[in-house]
């Protein structure tokens, strides 16, 4: 069973941004750095563990260094990222370091022998000590690769908690998913082989492991991690029709959460939010591919719960790295550690995901709209300097007053400086939507300055915006004809009537004729409004898409007095056109973009009397 739309998001390679705008600007720093960093220091820990020539590169640091128990995720968003970063732009240089990433990873696979179930560590559970472990790639067993041996996967199996142990599926996700974006953006043989090896290897050992204990290793915090993985072997399933990969993918199911979330039940008060994120993008894949009406009923539950009571004005979640209840959303910004970047990022992808099964709901896209906007733009730091060339956030902190940190280029490697890595090289990943036919139709998903071609189907669309400032215009031409559904954005308001707002389900529909072109202007006007927490004082101060910030060092919340008024009537709009730069003046503050927070401290979140 395929996807139940049989649509596709239009490709990387086919979607052109254009212009100069933040967006822009932070995919060229990222490409920047992606340029710089040295893939033999990327593939320091591995060759290490492997007792390979190290080619003189110098050892990576954070999460990355010698010892920590994560190292290897980042080389695997290292290869996402390259994979991404060469589609959107063609770029032979990054393909180059691409390749040869992925064929040294390839080439190291290839010396590990013997059954991946019959490996045994000779760590001791209760001392975990790296000296005891596997230095011997012929018992890892076929298809293995990674910057450190398998004891961690069976000390996983003991139920070994963290920080003895730290996550090894998660890890393992990464260079999975490395892997199957290589082989989607270049068709490198190596690429594929690796993939497969690395899911006849998750088959063949977990496979082994009884049902029970495998729920009980995904349920436990943080060792018990995987990512994305069932995602994976889901996608490896798709390219290769090996029904191994789709049994495999099976094997990540936590039955408890999933069944209580296709129940309607929030039980996420207490989980690591970036933990089970990815689990329900593999659930929603795992439903397409099955048919199992369970998977997508999880997968759309949690998705609803999460925006509905879990979720900050920005598409943030959670305060440290886990959800709150709900009841405490608003007592929970008392800290400069909300947020995860990563989680964000994985709420796009199942947003995402979940769009693709269904493109009449609109509010999928709403939600990627608004963390695009008002937290995966801010993530990344605007100023470049010689240690780091393109530093991201790991949280992106709401506190009252609270200020972002920035990762540098080689010393803080940590999952959101992964994931870092690919935000901003796949803008376009999801700004357009096709779903063919004998009259194709072609959804405006993202109004992001950007040209989609697609010279099969004839189809040639430009969107041109004036960022940050309203006025979306879209030219629709090409060769062939087809429909185009333009997204009404749920915080537009009607530029005529009774100045309501539209649904987050609206869309514009327009009939291209092949050979023509018609330019459509689209009055999406912003306005101010107030997004409230259930049951606080508190607000979110909203203009268009964008959350609004004030400059403030206090540590205590600011309070705006409406006495009475609409927050419109309070408020004074100063705008420069010509620096691109926008603010709202009122309660003797200015109100900026969450994504010009940078190097100040702020508040998102006010007292509202």
């Amino acid at each position: 069973m395929k996807n139940m739309s049989m649509g596709y998001f239009a490709p990387l390679e086919k979607v052109a941004l254009t212009g100069r705008t933040p967006y822009t600007e932070n995919r060229r720093r990222t490409l920047s750095y992606l340029r710089l960093l040295s893939a033999d220091m990327m593939l320091y820990s591995v060759r290490r563990t492997f007792g390979e020539d190290t080619m003189g590169a110098d050892a990576p640091g954070g999460w990355e260094a010698e010892g920590c128990l994560l190292r290897g995720h980042s080389l695997g968003h290292f290869i996402s990222a390259l994979s991404l970063a060469y589609r959107a732009t063609g770029d032979r240089g990054l393909y180059d370091k691409l390749v040869y990433t992925v064929k040294e990873l390839r080439r190291m696979q290839l010396f590990c022998g013997g059954r991946a179930r019959d490996f045994v560590t000779s760590c001791d559970p209760e001392n975990v000590r790296a000296e005891d472990m596997s230095r011997d790639p012929s018992l890892w067993g076929e298809g293995y690769i990674g910057a450190y041996p398998p004891d961690q996967f069976a000390l996983l199996e003991n139920l070994v908690p963290y920080p003895k142990i730290w996550a090894p599926y998660y890890t393992m996700h990464k260079l999975l998913a490395g892997f199957l974006d290589c082989f989607e953006a270049t068709g490198l043989p190596e690429a594929k082989d690796a993939a497969c090896g690395l899911g006849d290897w998750i088959y063949d050992r977990l496979g082994a492991v009884p049902e029970e204990r495998r729920e009980q290793m995904w349920s436990t915090h943080i060792a018990g991690e995987y990512g994305g993985m069932n995602e994976a072997l889901a996608r490896l399933y798709e390219l290769t029709e090996n029904e191994k990969y789709l049994s495999a993918a099976k094997l990540f199911d936590n039955k408890k959460l999933f069944s209580s979330l296709a129940d309607g039940r929030d039980e996420l008060a207490g989980l690591h939010a970036n933990q089970h994120i990815p689990q329900l993008t593999g659930a929603a894949l795992l439903g397409t591919l099955t048919g199992d009406e369970e998977y997508l009923s999880a997968a759309r539950g949690f998705f609803d719960t999460v925006t509905g009571r879990h979720m900050y004005a920005t598409g943030g979640v959670g305060k440290g790295e886990a959800f709150g209840r709900a009841e405490d959303l608003a007592r929970d910004i008392d800290t400069d550690k909300n947020c995860e970047t990563c989680a964000a990022y994985n709420m796009m992808k199942l947003a995402r995901t979940l769009f693709s099964l269904d493109p009449e709901r609109a509010e999928y896209m709403a939600y990627c709209e608004r963390a695009l906007v008002n937290h995966i733009l801010p993530s990344q730091s605007g100023k470049v300097t010689h240690r780091s060339h393109a530093g991201v956030t790991y949280m992106l902190p709401i506190g009252y007053g609270a200020r972002r940190e920035y990762s540098d280029d080689v010393g803080t490697f940590t999952c959101c400086h992964g994931t870092g890595m690919e935000n901003h090289v796949k803008y376009g990943d999801s700004a357009y939507f096709v779903v063919p036919g004998e009259i194709p139709t072609v959804y405006v998903c993202l109004y992001l300055d950007s040209d989609f071609r697609d010279e099969a189907l004839g189809i040639d669309i430009k969107v041109k915006t004036s960022f940050p400032f309203p006025g979306i215009s879209v030219t629709v031409g090409g060769t062939g004809e087809y429909d185009v559904k333009f997204r009404i954005p749920e915080w537009a308001s009607r530029p005529e009537g009774d100045g309501g707002r539209y649904a987050a389900s609206d869309y514009i529909k327009a009939e291209h004729a092949a050979g023509a072109e018609e330019t459509y202007e689209l009055g999406f006007e912003y306005t101010p409004r107030l997004e409230r927490l259930e049951g606080s004082e508190l607000a979110a101060l909203m203009y268009g898409p964008f959350v609004m910030t004030a400059r403030d060092a206090s540590s205590e919340p600011l309070t705006l007095e409406l006495g009475g008024r609409d927050i419109a009537e309070c408020l004074t709009l100063s705008q420069n056109r010509e620096a691109g730069a926008f603010c709202l003046v009122g309660f003797g503050h200015e109100f900026f973009p969450s994504y010009e927070a940078q190097g100040m401290p702020y508040h998102t979140y006010f007292i509202i009397k």
